[in-house]
């Protein structure tokens, strides 16, 4: 899913050479970060926050697949936000 969320932040945004995905993992919950640039973060989230909706049913509908019954969480970050 790690890609799967790359490849879809790349096609969106302006600078794909900023975009990092990060998947953090505690045990319990799995949870994805994307990095873009300052300037990218508005194209993730998209107007009234429906491009990010439409990423997050994207990565529910492959997390079902995979047979994954809980929900993931992803996260939009800009470059100073990088943990």
């Amino acid at each position: 899913m790690k890609e799967i969320l790359g490849y879809v932040a790349s096609l969106i945004v302006n600078e794909k050479d900023k975009v990092a995905v990060r998947e953090l993992d505690d045990g319990m919950i799995k949870k994805y970060i994307v990095k873009v640039s300052k300037n990218d973060v508005k194209n993730i989230i998209g107007r009234e926050g429906k491009t990010i909706k439409a990423i997050r049913s994207l990565i529910s509908m492959a997390s079902i697949n995979k047979g994954i019954k809980k929900k993931i969480p992803v996260e939009i970050v800009d470059e100073d936000g990088w943990m």
